[in-house]
């Protein structure tokens, strides 16, 4: 790929920039990650050390007292006021002894009793009204349940309870349809009860004040007797149980054996009125009217009972006042509402009260530094006193406060105002997240009428992004762009009012729709709160929107971004640290991101855009190295580093943050999940996918418009002329030259890692993309089809590893796509042009070619009709010559090798190799002799060998299928019929038929070096006589080359010679055999050193007669000479092998057989060495030396020698082989008279 980075700067991979793009997202999401626990916002330092807040400003800061200028921002706004069915509000005019009314938020529907009937409708839009009369006696609570699994038909999908003075239904509640067509816990439609009740049990005489339903189907009920009780219901009857019972788990847990007159109890004057249960503990909280709190454990599984412990109210209000001993007691008296805090709100405490005064009292029921996580006390060890207590408020407390709703941080108080309305309190820690202290905003509303009933709307299943974590859910900033806001509503006799809570989200956009755009100084305000990174994060959320309704509001966001964002600057008290001159400016290259710190206004000491940083407030966001660690317990401080010299601009870090909370449910979340299955053939384990097809849609979506946003606004220079460096404190003296070449050099650095931002995103499309495509195409499925190793690999790879590492199991999933439209002959142009949409690069143009000529030679194997079949294959062929990218021989030749498309295997390799090498670096590389220091060179040559490589192996198996090999006799290994011939064995004639055809086409090529691999082949497999029949312009150059490059090679000189003696080149020839015949070393024998002499000098003749040049006579002579001159080598040879074996022989016969020797050697080394006077004899008689005496004495010497030879002979024996041995010798030399005494021999 092109370079991101500017010149001068070394290139970078991909890889390394993703890898550093996911770095800034690990450290943006670590900063996230710093929230502190409840308990450490509260300042608990134990569970017996209570401590106290709400008393100083920080508590609660006003936005206006402390110079932001938000006085309107608002925590809640009315979204809708729904007035009560008119048929409703003629039933009040028709009660006579109670009217009740509530919420069923789990159905968005609710509800009023009015004697005995019950009405239930949606409070959206007071449509679908339903009700039920089949009771006799007037209703005194009402619940909505989740059925026990298991018991109920699937269409009965809640309970509906209803308790009167004498009796406790259970009635059925099934909808028509579900909002989106089909099942899910979130119902909507049509509703439906069912007439006759599921269960029905007397109540025994105990009147039912509340019912509270667990996520497991479990029903527990507050008594007016002051007892607890649990519905227990099931299937059938057994033996000791029916199959509806009421127990007492205040008293015995057999109490329904108890007959209702004996049923009595001794708290008659404090009934339970509220209930309240934490499913994720197993902890049950009930609270009775005189303000006593009871615990009870549930167990770990939910499904036991223990009563643990129980508090009154004056123990409570003794608590309370020692630990806020400056507050009057009658604050903490009376305790309308309890609620339990969840392990996604905290994990040391579990347990909030809230007085009529708005006081919130905190409980732990678990000591913190316990292992078991079972509750065992009720220990207050908080008290948050509400606005107003501080010494300098002037701002008005709650009071009269009859109906509160605590919830994940978020608390609603109505406080009664007159007989005609309410004053609705919220309070919310939302506008100050990342606090070593609780800081709270609150906003009042008033509400016409009395309430009856508040409850939040609940949130749909699934929607929880803190996937598998153990820690409580993060502020709402980090999750406001994916989940909707909260919804409350608020019941009253006048009608319901929904309510929305505005996170910092909602309040931007609602601060730019009343001013009409940015530029005000409210959202500059905003900027300054919420300092600018976490604000550009906000207004990114909001400008990245593509909803219509949000089109002004989304352009307004993005001229907000770009007007407030900052600049990326340096860090100058580095600079101040380290003198100047001996400071090294980093030059953009990517060893340096990890040493960048986040923008924040106020942490460098000077004056910012948009403003100063909110006098007398402490830090409301970290501003710490990026390279430093987080814990919750630590103070969010700016931690000194004075080493630091960027610091990024709010947008750059706005936009590293969106994307790190965009992917925080899935960035260290394995991609895959076992998934155990029963079927006929046992039990099967898949590997099915983490994510939901909803949730990867999702994140894809927002992912794609930040990446949209950021393409479309690459340059990042918007509104943005402010010389950053100017008017700082900490100048140094610095020259305008300096100033300007340091903000040019951040920003360039800024830019850079932006640009690093861009290619994880764009990768970050491709990768969710294609997961969505896979889980719409069975993703357990086509993770099955994958070898071992890599579901191996699958198993354990995180999203985050998958995005940045995981390329090579990307490509590995679209081929098992792939094949599987392949294995059902289905086509895939369809899927291809998908993949080619959602996944461009890991799914490349050439991938889609690959995998249409996949599909044609699929298509081909299945085609009876050959005339199509080969039209199939030709079509296939175009296609993946016409691929860019390195083929995978390795597949594609046997595919071809099964259709017999030899010569197609032919064609693509050599198609290959000329891709592999472009610019012909590995001729070069060849035609120079194979330099070693030529590395590109030696890369090119490998990459092209190993394409003919499929050549030669297809030649192979051809060759070898061509022999008919008879089937040699052999015992049968098992009793039985002879085994089955292979039936995909070739015919060896028309293997032969194949073979000659594809060896012509090899020939014809013009490929240099696949020539050269051809022969390589043909000598390595004992074909190399085949290059005599070879008539190329290639085989010379080739034998030349080979012979150059392999001195030791005597099977390239002999195939040399031969070539030159078929091409009648007989005077080269003739100078390689004589060439042969003289190379030393024991790999030639003296014989074949005589043969290829024999065959120079018939050669040379040839030459001579066809050139007539005295050089070639001269040449010819000479080889004559050396001819007669290894005829006496031989023959002192053979004589030395009839001489015996010792080691002095055998090492003389070595050096003859190791080399030509010339004649002056032979004679003293040899022939006198050994006493072979004959030899000696013939030596002089070669030379042409002539010495009498010599002669004579050398005649003596043989004659000597004969005689004592034949001394064991007889007679007449020893006479006739002295004759014959020298009437032999005396022949040789009849006619040269001078090395034949006549005279002196006889």
């Amino acid at each position: 790929m092109v370079s991101l980075l500017s010149p001068g700067l070394p290139p970078i991979s991909l890889q390394d920039i993703l890898e550093k793009a996911g770095h800034m997202v690990d450290r943006h999401m670590q900063d996230d990650n710093s929230f502190m626990d409840l308990v450490d916002l509260l300042n608990i330092p134990s569970d017996n050390q209570a401590s106290l807040s709400g008393l100083y400003n920080h508590d609660y800061p006003s936005l206006s007292d402390a110079g932001v200028y938000l006085d309107s921002l608002s925590e809640i706004t009315v979204e809708k006021k729904v007035p009560l069915p008119p048929e409703l509000v003629e039933q009040f005019g028709r009660m006579q002894c109670n009217c009740m009314m509530g919420i069923f938020p789990e159905i968005e529907r609710a509800w009023l009793t009015v004697d005995n009937d019950i009405f239930v409708w949606k409070y959206e839009d007071g449509s679908d009204l339903a009700y039920f009369d089949g009771l006799s006696k007037a209703i005194l609570s009402a619940a909505l349940l989740k059925p026990k699994p298991g018991i109920f038909q699937p269409h009965i999908q809640y309970l509906l309870c209803l308790a009167t003075p004498i009796d406790i239904v259970l009635l059925g509640v099934s909808f028509y349809k579900t909002f989106d067509g089909g099942s899910g816990d979130s119902l909507g439609g049509e509703m439906h009860l069912l007439p006759d009740p599921l269960f029905s049990i007397p109540t025994d005489g105990v009147y039912i004040t509340s019912i509270v339903g667990a996520d497991n189907g479990r029903v527990f009920m507050a008594g007016k007797d002051g007892c607890l009780y649990e519905l227990i219901y099931q299937a059938e009857d057994g033996w000791f149980s029916r199959k509806c019972r009421k127990v007492n788990h205040s008293t015995s847990s057999l109490s329904f054996l108890i007959p209702s007159f004996l049923n009595f109890s001794f708290s008659e004057d404090d009934p339970i009125v509220q209930i309240s249960i934490d499913n994720t503990r197993g902890i049950l909280y009930a609270r009775t009217q005189k303000g006593t709190i009871q615990v009870f454990d549930l167990g770990e599984n939910n499904t036991g009972m223990g009563r643990v412990t129980s508090q009154s109210q004056s123990s409570i209000l003794s608590a309370a006042s020692s630990i806020a001993n400056t507050i009057e007691s009658t604050s903490f008296k009376s305790i309308v509402h309890i609620a339990a805090i969840t392990e996604r709100e905290s994990n040391y405490l579990q347990l909030v009260a809230v007085t009529d005064s708005g006081v919130r009292l905190y409980f732990a029921t678990i000591p913190f530094k316990q292992a078991s996580r079972r509750p065992c006390m009720l220990s207050l060890v908080h008290v948050r006193l509400p606005p107003g207590f501080s010494a300098t408020s002037a701002h008005q407390r709650p009071s009269f406060v009859h109906t509160a709703y605590y919830n994940r941080d978020t608390l609603l108080l109505v406080a009664y105002q007159n007989e005609e309305s309410d004053l609705l309190w919220t309070i919310s820690p939302d506008s100050f997240p990342f606090h070593k202290q609780l800081m709270e905003a609150y906003t009042t509303i008033p509400i016409e009428g009395k309430t009856w009933a508040i409850d939040e709307i609940t949130r749909p299943a699934g929607h929880s992004l803190e996937r598998g974590s153990s820690r409580p859910d993060p502020p709402s900033v980090v999750t406001q762009h994916a989940l909707p806001p909260r919804r409350f509503v608020l019941l009253s006799a006048q009608g319901i009012h929904i309510l929305q809570k505005l996170r910092p989200l909602e309040q931007l956009r609602q601060l730019m729709i009343e001013c009409r755009g940015p530029d005000a100084e409210q959202v500059k305000a905003f900027f300054r709160l919420h300092r600018i990174d976490q604000a550009c994060a906000a207004t990114l959320v909001l400008a990245c929107s593509r909803a219509a309704a949000d089109e002004q509001v989304s352009d307004w966001a993005r001229m907000a971004f770009f007007m407030y964002g900052g600049e990326a600057q340096y860090n100058l008290q580095a600079l101040r640290a380290a003198p100047l001159q001996g400071t090294t400016f980093t030059s953009g290259g990517p060893g340096h991101m990890s040493n960048t710190v986040l923008y924040s206004p106020g942490s460098m000491g000077m004056s910012m855009m948009p403003g100063s940083p909110m006098p007398s407030m402490s830090p409301l966001h970290m501003s710490t190295p990026a390279g430093a660690g987080f814990h919750p317990h630590m103070s969010m401080a700016p931690a000194p580093n004075t080493q630091q010299e960027i610091i990024y601009s709010g947008k750059h870090n706005g936009i590293y943050i969106y994307l790190a909370r965009i992917l925080r449910p899935f960035w260290e979340t394995p991609v895959s999940t076992k998934l155990v299955c029963d079927s006929k053939r046992g039990t099967v384990i898949y590997l099915t996918s983490t994510f939901s097809a909803e949730e990867l849609s999702m994140a894809l979506e927002l992912v794609r418009d930040l990446s949209d946003f950021v393409d479309f606004n690459s340059k990042f220079d918007h509104d943005s002329q402010t010389d950053i460096l100017r008017g700082s404190r900490f100048e140094l003296g610095l020259d305008e030259h300096t100033r300007k070449r340091l903000q040019a050099d951040v920003q360039r650095m800024e830019k850079i890692s932006l640009q690093y931002v861009q290619d994880l995103l764009h990768r970050l499309e491709e990768v969710l993309g294609l997961l969505r495509l896979l889980v719409d195409n069975q993703f357990h499925m086509l993770v099955a089809s994958m070898k071992q190793d890599m579901q191996n690999q699958l198993r354990n790879i995180t999203f985050k590893t998958l995005v940045i590492n995981g390329k090579d199991v990307c490509n590995t999933l679209v081929n098992c796509l792939i094949s599987r439209y392949l294995d059902d002959n289905a086509t895939i142009d369809a899927i291809s042009e998908k993949l080619r949409q959602v996944c461009p690069t890991l799914y490349s143009s050439d991938d889609a070619t690959c995998s249409k000529a996949n599909e044609l030679l699929q298509a081909a194997k299945q085609n009876l009709n050959q005339q199509e079949k080969q039209q199939q294959v030709r079509e296939a062929l175009q296609h993946l010559k016409g691929v860019n990218q390195p083929l995978n021989l390795n597949v594609i030749c046997p595919q071809l090798e099964s259709l017999y498309c030899y010569l197609g295997i032919m064609e693509l390799g050599l198609n290959e190799a000329r891709k592999a090498d472009p610019q012909q670096l590995a001729l070069h590389f060849y035609h120079n002799g194979e330099p070693q220091e030529d590395i590109q060179g030696m890369k090119a040559y490998i990459a092209r060998m190993d394409c003919y490589k499929h050549l030669t192996n297809t030649l192979s198996y051809l060759w070898s299928a061509s022999i008919n090999h008879p089937q040699a006799p052999s015992l049968p290994l098992l009793p039985g019929p002879p085994a089955n011939v292979d039936p995909s064995r070739m015919d060896p004639e028309e293997a032969e038929k194949f073979r000659d055809e594809f060896f012509q086409t090899a020939l014809k090529s013009d490929d240099p070096l696949f020539h050269s691999a051809l022969y390589d082949w043909l000598f390595a497999t004992n074909h190399a006589e085949k290059l005599l029949e070879i008539n190329t312009p290639y085989v010379e150059q080739y034998l030349r080359r080979k012979v150059n490059l392999q001195t030791d090679n005597t099977n390239a000189l002999d195939m040399l010679w031969k070539h030159y003696e078929k091409t009648e080149n007989f005077l080269a020839a003739t100078r390689i055999l004589a060439q042969l015949a003289e190379r030393p070393g024991s790999n030639i024998s003296l014989i074949q050193r005589l043969d290829y002499l024999s065959r120079a000098v018939i050669s040379a003749k040839s030459s001579t007669s066809r050139l007539g040049t005295s050089a070639a006579g001269e040449f010819l002579h000479e080889l004559e000479e050396k001819m007669e001159v290894a005829r006496l080598q031989m023959q002192i040879y053979k004589c030395l092998s009839n001489m015996g074996h010792s080691p002095d022989l055998q090492q003389a016969k070595t050096k003859l057989d190791s080399g030509l020797l010339d004649i002056t050697s032979l004679y003293e080394d040899f022939a006198v060495l050994f006493n072979l006077y004959e030899v000696q004899l013939a030596i002089v008689h070669c030379a042409g030396l002539y010495d009498a005496a010599l002669i004579e004495n050398l005649w003596q010497n043989i004659i000597d020698k004969e005689i004592t030879s034949t001394a064991q002979m007889t007679s007449d024996d020893r006479k006739v082989n002295i004759s014959n041995r020298l009437g032999g010798i005396a022949k040789l030399y009849i006619s040269a008279e001078r090395y034949f005494p006549v005279g002196e021999l006889l």
